[in-house]
């Protein structure tokens, strides 16, 4: 980890010198970062500061804490392309927990070649085709991440071909490593499989399909998770609307099929030029725990307010609940509850 932490270092040192120097508009190099802090506060007081197991972004209660802190450099020249993201953070920790640990902080390592007008091969650890929300909670719209992201990948490793098939309709297909893996599960020599199509069939109007297959068991008996992700995103003036959806299945070794789904609905709406506000519902049912440990189904509401202190400065302030159909979020003193509620504001840079 000390050495990963020198490598973030040098790589932030070389973002400064880029930014000191002239900038060279010819330049086949770029960088970038983001940073996001936070202090969330979980009115249910949990003992060990964590909150609940399905989350992997702003994980820590009633203290600050990083959630991400992310340095990227880009290579293009021509027909040939790089990318290497290096982060820190409660996202990096949690999320990538069971990964060694030189690859916790890898937030993005790939080499690209076009192989075609249009077409593009990628191979190595990148950002995912799922969904609409990212790692970058700037990108999103809102301060934490839909239940739908925080559990279905955020990255894949493996290969990805691209391809741009008119000005309304890209298409992505993804040979990997399995559901969100750095390293394969042992025991298993199964390459997972994943489409996307991303249509846009008049303005401001995104739909967008994508899913998943593959053998998440090693051994003998072969566990092929389908999975399915689809939503449509519209926007209107100073609104904006998103639904999403989930749907997978994965069968047991006694035959049967476990199911799950999730189901979101945000809304949001700019009130000034730096102001804008957000609500989302959402809906997440694992009875068969494929997914969430505890094989739950839960419902949240969250809302939130966004002010843009700065070009490259968001604060933002939310508050979320949780509604469960058991008792399953922690209490002090060993107790549980059926409800979650708390309240985190986060301040982000990009640069």
């Amino acid at each position: 980890m000390k050495k990963g932490l020198f490598v973030l270092i040098l790589l932030w040192s070389s973002v400064l010198l880029a930014q000191e120097n002239t900038v060279n508009k010819d330049s086949k190099f770029s960088f970038s970062g983001y940073l996001e802090t936070y202090f969330s506060y979980d009115f249910n007081q949990p003992d060990d500061h964590f909150r609940p197991d399905f989350l992997y972004n702003f994980k820590r209660h009633n203290e600050f804490s990083v959630n991400l802190a992310l340095l990227q450099a880009s290579y293009q020249d021509g027909n040939m392309r790089a990318n290497l993201g290096l982060m820190l953070g409660n996202y990096a920790q949690f999320n990538l927990a069971d990964e060694p640990n030189w690859a916790q902080m890898v937030y993005e390592a790939s080499v690209g070649f076009q192989l075609l007008d249009k077409l593009w091969l990628d191979v190595g650890i990148m950002p995912s085709h799922i969904g609409f929300e990212s790692a970058i909670g700037a990108d999103c719209w809102h301060l934490s991440r839909s239940l739908l992201a925080e559990n279905s990948p955020y990255f894949l490793t493996g290969a990805r071909f691209s391809y741009e098939l008119n000005s309304q309709i890209d298409l992505t297909l993804w040979l990997t490593n399995g559901w969100q893996n750095v390293q394969r599960i042992q025991g298993n020599q199964a390459l997972g499989l994943g489409l996307g199509v991303n249509y846009r069939p008049i303005e401001n109007l995104e739909l967008n399909y994508s899913n998943y297959f593959g053998n998440e068991q090693g051994g003998s008996f072969r566990q092929n998770r389908f999975f399915n992700n689809f939503y449509a995103q519209y926007h209107f003036g100073k609104w904006g609307a998103t639904l999403g959806t989930d749907f997978g299945i994965e069968p047991t070794i006694s035959g049967s099929m476990n199911e799950w789904t999730g189901i979101t609905a945000s809304l949001k709406r700019m009130i000034t030029d730096k102001i804008t506000l957000a609500g989302r519902a959402e809906y997440y049912s694992d009875p068969a725990g494929v997914i969430l440990s505890e094989g739950l189904k839960v419902s949240s509401l969250s809302s939130n307010i966004d002010y843009q202190i700065h070009p490259a400065g968001l604060i933002r302030l939310e508050l979320r609940q949780f509604i469960g159909q058991e008792a399953i979020f922690d209490l002090p003193a060993a107790r549980f509850s059926k409800g979650n509620t708390a309240m985190t504001v986060s301040f982000s840079t990009k640069f």
